[in-house]
C-alpha cells in the first residue's frame, strides 16, 4: 500500500515531547517496513517550520530539526514527485473546489499525493483532508481503529 504522510505525523513522530509522539513514532516504525510511505516536499518544509517555531521549551533549532527530519525521511520515506509547471492546474482545481486560505495547502498536498498514486493519507487532521480526498482512505494513527 502507498500511504501519503501529512506534516503533523512527521512533527509528532520526530519530536520526543510532542503529545502524540508515541502514537506517531510507533505508527511510523510499524508502517515503514510494511508500506511505501510518501511525503511531499511541502510537508517536509512545513514540518521544519513547525518544529523551529514551537513555543518555548518545545522549540528546536534548525540544525536539530533538519537532523530529525532527514534521519526519519531520507532512507525511509519517498518524496513525492511534483511537476512545478503544473502549479497553474492546481490553482485552477482550487478555484473549482472553492478552496481558499489554509485549506489551499491541504488541497495542494492531497493533489500531489493523489498524483503519486497513493492509496491513503495518514494524518491527525482528518477533517482537513477528507473534503479533498473522497476517493482516498484517511488513516488517523491516534484512532483506536487503526492498525
Amino acid at each position: 500500500m502507498k500511504i501519503g504522510i501529512d506534516s503533523c505525523i512527521l512533527v509528532a513522530g520526530v519530536h520526543a515531547n510532542h503529545p502524540l509522539h508515541a502514537v506517531s513514532a510507533n505508527w511510523l516504525i510499524r508502517n515503514i517496513p510494511l508500506h511505501k510511505l510518501i511525503v511531499t516536499h511541502h510537508s517536509i518544509l512545513e514540518a521544519y517550520a513547525v518544529l523551529t517555531r514551537l513555543p518555548g521549551k518545545f522549540r528546536i533549532d534548525g540544525i536539530e530539526a533538519r537532523q530529525l527530519l532527514e534521519s526519519t525521511i531520507r532512507t525511509n520515506i519517498t518524496i513525492a514527485k511534483f511537476d512545478a509547471a503544473s502549479i497553474w492546474d492546481y490553482i485552477t482545481a482550487l478555484v473549482t473546489q472553492a478552496s481558499t486560505g489554509g485549506h489551499s495547502y491541504d488541497a495542494f498536498i492531497a493533489e500531489i499525493l493523489i498524483n503519486n498514486a497513493i492509496d491513503a493519507i495518514a494524518t491527525f487532521n482528518t477533517k482537513h483532508f477528507i473534503r479533498f480526498t473522497p476517493q482516498i482512505s484517511i488513516i488517523d494513527p491516534s484512532s483506536p481503529m487503526e492498525p
